[in-house]
């Protein structure tokens, strides 16, 4: 799997829990995995020197101090992107490597151009898990009933694209600020524009963190995001493919 799939991380680190999380997250798949990992983080300095030189990780730095504009920052790393296979993955998500590796096998096989690598269900993981999963790399170590289901049906996380694919279908949407309706306006998009999308098996582990405005429920510019969602839910796919069209960025 290292020559077809590379992994995506958008970030800002607007808190320690963030360079923790990412520290356990990157550890737990360089355990698994000598494929690509590029990191694109956003700040008005660096703070992920360290790690990326640790986990041989690609670093992309855009220096600014304007909201978490990550939907910009995955689109800067895919286009560095050069295998088949892309994740677009959360920095404090995890996830078994046969879900990862079951996902890469059905884009690559023509089976599906977009797979979300989990069944749905987005438990939160409280700290007292987080040493376990250093120790071990064992998710089902994990008791679930002692973590938060956040959502049973989540499009966040982590999702696995066709690269080219991705491209044709807009990419990821720009127009959004900082996160909150960007998954699943991008689910809805790629969707209505016919899209062959899959789920594998396995839930999708989330490392708690503190939140602030780089989270849903704190985004200030929320209410400028759903509005984006909105309008998407509302075209036809005609209209959509014209909006795609326009996409600057693409």
């Amino acid at each position: 799997m290292n020559d077809q799939l590379t992994i995506v991380i958008p970030i800002k680190i607007d808190h320690e829990d963030r360079l923790r999380n990412i520290d356990i997250s990157i550890n737990y798949l360089r355990h698994y995995f000598e494929c690509d990992i590029i990191i694109c983080e956003q700040d008005v300095d660096s703070k992920l020197v360290d790690i990326c030189e640790k986990y041989n990780c690609r670093h992309i730095f855009i220096e600014t101090d304007e909201f978490f504009n990550k939907l910009k920052l995955v689109n800067i790393a895919v286009r560095e992107v050069t295998t088949q296979v892309f994740a677009l993955y959360d920095a404090d998500a995890l996830l078994r490597p046969e879900q990862l590796k079951g996902a890469t096998q059905a884009i690559t096989s023509g089976r599906a151009q977009m797979v979300y690598p989990y069944d749905g269900n987005f438990y939160d993981v409280p700290e007292k898990f987080f040493s376990i999963i250093n120790d071990t790399k064992d998710l089902t170590k994990i008791d679930l009933k002692e973590c938060i289901l956040f959502n049973p049906n989540s499009v966040g996380g982590c999702v696995m694209f066709d690269r080219e694919h991705y491209w044709k279908c807009g990419g990821s949407n720009e127009n959004f600020r900082s996160v909150g309706y960007d998954d699943p306006e991008m689910y809805s998009r790629f969707q209505k524009l016919g899209t062959k999308i899959m789920r594998t098996q396995a839930p999708l582990w989330h490392l708690t963190h503190w939140r602030g405005e780089s989270s849903f429920n704190h985004n200030p510019h929320i209410e400028h995001n759903k509005s984006i969602y909105a309008n998407v839910l509302n075209m036809t796919q005609e209209q959509l493919q014209s909006y795609v069209d326009n996409f600057s960025w693409v």
